[in-house]
């Protein structure tokens, strides 16, 4: 089971809702990406928006520990920059560890080539996990393959995020229709309660400085 390592690196993953205006959400949380772009200990960020539902987005910042992202959330820049934002979505919050990388190529910004996988695990998180990794081998091995970041929540360790993404959306579509993969996919199904959603890149951006 993931622990709270303070020194250990961690993913926190945003969900929102927009309740109005999606150019202005964005505009001011592309400010607020940019600031925390700067911080101490920040790492990279992917920001995606569903297909299916463009008032919402899914945000992943990644940190080189825990520590050092508990140490940005009391500071009163980001404070505010919150309180700005939260009067603009409905959110949910998670954190997370990646149990499984894998890096071949970046995915194009603006394309809707990134998919998202929800689960809640009904048995041996260590099964699920070689079952994903099977999922995303079939992938891998199919044009266009960007990677991919499987996620475990460390506030509910049944549940898993498995971020993948190729280099552009034709590429994604037809990985997703490949025969082989839709029966990896029914796999990691048979022990888990999934959900799959496509997403369009926003923005993937490291550390400033």
């Amino acid at each position: 089971m993931p622990g709270r390592d303070l020194n250990g690196p961690v993913t926190v993953i945003n969900r929102f809702r927009v309740k109005g205006d999606t150019g202005k959400f964005e505009r001011e949380f592309h400010e607020h990406s940019q600031f925390l772009r700067r911080q101490r200990g920040f790492d990279f960020l992917v920001t995606v928006r569903l297909v299916d539902q463009p008032q919402r987005y899914v945000h992943l910042g990644h940190w080189r520990s825990l520590r050092d992202f508990l140490d940005v959330v009391h500071d009163d820049t980001f404070l505010d920059r919150v309180r700005r934002l939260g009067a603009l979505v409905e959110t949910e919050a998670d954190q997370a560890v990646s149990v499984g990388r894998t890096l071949h190529d970046d995915a194009a910004v603006g394309d809707a080539d990134v998919v998202l996988l929800h689960a809640r695990v009904r048995g041996s998180g260590d099964e699920f996990e070689r079952r994903f990794g099977e999922l995303t081998h079939r992938w891998a091995r199919l044009d266009g393959f960007g990677g991919s970041d499987l996620l475990r929540s460390t506030l509910s360790p049944t549940t898993y995020v498995g971020l993948s993404w190729w280099r552009d959306g034709d590429a994604c579509v037809s990985a997703l229709a490949d025969p082989r993969a839709a029966g990896r996919l029914r796999d990691v199904s048979e022990i888990a309660d999934v959900t799959t959603e496509r997403t369009v890149h926003m923005a993937y951006q490291r550390v400033i400085g």
